[in-house]
């Protein structure tokens, strides 16, 4: 990148050429006046909590003349915040991926491997924590353990098989947890034998190492022979990760295999069963007291005794701790209830028996901002309870002090008993910063609730204007979170609902953030593929729709690749949309393209050199071009961990070390600092960059390269690169950054500009 590149575009006043156009003005001179724009240079209108403007009050009075509207360009303009939200791209892509891999059905966030079943992509599931917890403390060993735990370690790939009620699945989940070092875990029954070792490998062709692999009740396990588990267990042994099968008795019908097989023939007691969970929740003490009385016991036989059901009795034992931390005490009718609806999932069982409202709108809150702070579920339970709880007229007498008496106790449960109560739990935020977050111990149960409330409960309009709050959230981890975990579960289930009621009414909402929950939305939303069709139409309308607005929600969508296979196309036909609006929309769906996959870079950069040579769309296409300059940002712990600030530009990172962008990089760069309509914010970039710079010698030195390209050849460009430099050393200004201007002076100086 020391010259400019071949084929890049002609020094602006070269008489070889002229500089893209940028809109029909053309290209005017740095420090020049913009070109007049309505209310330039006031500041914009603020949105209210509810998302949308406020009234502005007008000058002079009664009669005066009406505010101006919010400039479109420069410092106030939307397009000035665009370029302002250094890495906000690549921040809100990361949040959108934990709120979808949080609904997803306990899936693995982030870049985890995915597995293939039935030909369709799937992230891997943990195994659920609240099995992996029963397991690790309340495991009533059988005397087959040691014998299955031999034949794991010479193995790697070990078949469990017993009638029901003999505790494979715990015995499995043991093995899996005392052999492997990674994670567990737990395969979807309907794996197919024929290709499982390619399965389990991920994008780079191999299995994570060190990991554990459950396959309870595998539907193909008919298929399963001899050759397809030696190649599973050769896999597993390259990888030092492990797989335990569970299968009931007669399910193999290849007889090879039976020298991988293991067959349970001692199931532990119902009582002990009961015991070990009673001693581990409630402690040895109380367990045994309980446990002492006949009466106790009788039930637990009456139950769960006579024929082995270690499941069952392990239920059993969790109703008696439930009870008995609500009430001091076991109620054995009601014991006998619960083991009536054993029938029915654990899951519906625990949902229905939340005590009260508090209670229910803390679940839901935890279930939409799974994983987030601890103040931020806290104030989102608190804001949907204020909605649910009854609030017809009421009097309420004062209390002794003479002040009203609260309705509701704010110091009745506290947190330590809230999490136990909704089988949740706390964890330190990562990254050692103060404080903690919240999630449910079994990740599934996030979208569980938010369904269970949905079809169960008539509070969809409840639920709905609480989601509608939370999408305008000043954090934007919870706007995030509200919008793919919540809206877009509900628009999966409920998807002409959702369309009639959120979906088109927010498109066309002058309220960005409800615009972008739409696309968060339909992101989670159209991985069902009925869902996808019906979207595809939707959004295909909201394409060709007139106003700028439902046009930049479309813009969104796309870049989100909800609806489209060919997102960077779609998104380029929208830069002859002659709207700030519009384009500042397009410029962020591009940049969440490339903060989902760098690679895609290679497909945007030169579609925007193109635009900018259109005299339509220049302006459009230089403003999205700063816009993905500065929000999508590398880890440089990803690249280099000796780098000496977090993150680096990734347009920089990859023209630095792809030559085939640079091209397209340098012209860009080049037109948007002649672009005189969005001059302020190609130097707020720029700026930005040069911050970071400051502080990371490597880095300084691709920001030296890039100025040497663009100057090389393009004196006018170089001129403003140095007022650019100049200003960061101002006299005026609060914090310089000498040694980036020194550099970009240096640089100039070789260039003779």
């Amino acid at each position: 990148m020391t010259a400019a590149a071949a084929g890049g575009p002609p020094a602006a006043g070269d008489s070889r050429g002229s500089q893209p156009a940028a809109g029909s003005g053309g290209p005017a001179a740095a420090g020049a006046p913009k070109p007049s724009t309505p209310g330039a240079g006031q500041e914009p209108a603020k949105d209210r909590q509810d998302g949308q403007p406020q009234a502005q009050p007008t000058a002079g009075g009664e009669g005066g003349a009406e505010t101006p509207p919010p400039p479109q360009s420069g410092p106030g303009a939307e397009s000035y915040e665009a370029t302002g939200q250094l890495g906000q791209g690549s921040q809100r892509r990361g949040l959108l991926q934990n709120a979808v891999a949080n609904v997803e059905g306990d899936m693995v966030g982030g870049d985890k491997y995915v597995v293939v079943l039935g030909g369709h992509k799937r992230r891997l599931r943990v195994l659920s924590p609240l099995i992996a917890e029963r397991v690790r403390f309340a495991y009533s060993a059988s005397a087959d353990l040691p014998d299955a735990r031999d034949a794991l370690t010479r193995q790697r790939l070990l078949i469990l098989r017993s009638a029901p009620g003999y505790g494979k699945s715990a015995m499995a989940v043991r093995l899996l947890l005392g052999a492997c070092r990674g994670a567990v875990y737990h395969l979807d029954s309907g794996v197919d034998f024929a290709s499982l070792a390619e399965q389990l490998e991920n994008d780079s062709g191999v299995i994570e190492r060190g990991v554990g692999f459950l396959l309870e009740r595998p539907e193909d396990i008919g298929n399963l022979g001899r050759e397809t588990y030696e190649k599973v267990q050769g896999a597993l042994s390259q990888a030092d990760a492990w797989m335990v099968v569970t299968v009931t008795d007669g399910e193999l019908s290849d007889g090879e295999l039976l020298v991988g097989v293991r067959d349970l023939t001692d199931a532990p007691q119902p009582l002990e069963v009961v015991r070990a969970h009673l001693r581990w929740r409630l402690g040895e003490r109380d367990a045994d007291r309980l446990l002492a009385r006949e009466d106790v016991r009788d039930v637990i036989a009456e139950l769960v005794g006579g024929v082995p059901a270690c499941r069952q009795a392990g239920d059993l034992a969790a109703a008696m701790v439930e009870q008995y931390d609500l009430h001091g005490g076991v109620d054995l009718n009601r014991l006998r209830e619960h083991r009536a609806r054993l029938e029915a999932e654990d899951f519906e069982i625990w949902a229905e028996s939340l005590p009260d409202a508090g209670a229910r709108s803390f679940a839901l809150a935890l279930a939409v901002l799974n994983g987030l702070p601890q103040e931020d579920v806290a104030q989102a339970a608190r804001s949907l309870r204020e909605r649910l709880e009854d609030d017809g007229p009421y009097l309420r007498a004062p209390g002794p002090d003479g002040r009203p008496v609260r309705s509701k106790d704010l110091f009745e449960t506290p947190r330590r008993r809230q999490l136990q109560l909704l089988r949740a739990q706390e964890r330190d935020k990562p990254g050692g910063e103060p404080g903690t977050i919240i999630e449910y111990k079994d990740p599934g149960y996030a979208r569980r609730v938010i369904l269970h409330a949905w079809t169960q409960y008539e509070i969809q309009g409840e639920l709905l204007h609480w989601l509608d709050d939370l999408v305008v959230h000043p954090a934007e981890q919870v706007r995030v979170y509200a919008a793919a975990s919540g809206l877009g579960v509900l628009a999966a289930e409920a998807y002409r609902y959702m369309e009639r009621r959120v979906l088109g009414p927010w498109a066309r909402s002058d309220s960005a953030l409800r615009r972008t929950a739409v696309a968060y939305a339909l992101s989670v939303a159209c991985q069902n593929p009925w869902v996808r069709e019906q979207a595809t139409a939707l959004v295909g309308g909201w394409y060709a729709d007139e106003r700028p607005q439902v046009r930049a929600a479309a813009a969104r969508v796309h870049g989100l690749g909800a609806v489209s296979g060919r997102p960077v196309e779609e998104l380029a036909r929208l830069f002859a949309v002659d709207s700030v609006t519009v384009a500042v929309a397009v410029g962020c769906a591009l940049a969440d393209l490339v903060a989902d996959d760098p690679d895609a870079a290679g497909s945007v950069l030169p579609m925007l050199q193109d635009r900018t040579g259109d005299h339509r769309s220049g302006r459009a296409a230089v403003l999205a071009f700063l816009i993905v300059a500065a929000q999508v940002v590398v880890e440089t712990k990803d690249v280099d961990p000796g780098a000496a600030v977090p993150e680096w530009p990734t347009l920089l990172y990859l023209a630095h070390r792809r030559p085939e962008l640079r091209d397209s990089f340098v012209w860009l760069w080049r037109a948007a600092l002649n672009e005189s309509f969005f001059h302020d914010e190609a130097e707020q970039v720029v700026g930005d960059w040069a911050k970071l710079a400051e502080r990371d010698s490597e880095l300084r030195e691709m920001l030296r390269l890039l100025v040497g390209a663009i100057a090389h050849g393009d004196q006018r460009s170089g001129r403003i690169l140095r007022s650019c430099a100049d200003d960061w050393v101002h006299p005026d200004r609060i914090v310089g950054l000498p040694l980036t201007a020194a550099m970009v002076r240096a640089q100039l100086d070789l260039e003779g500009v």
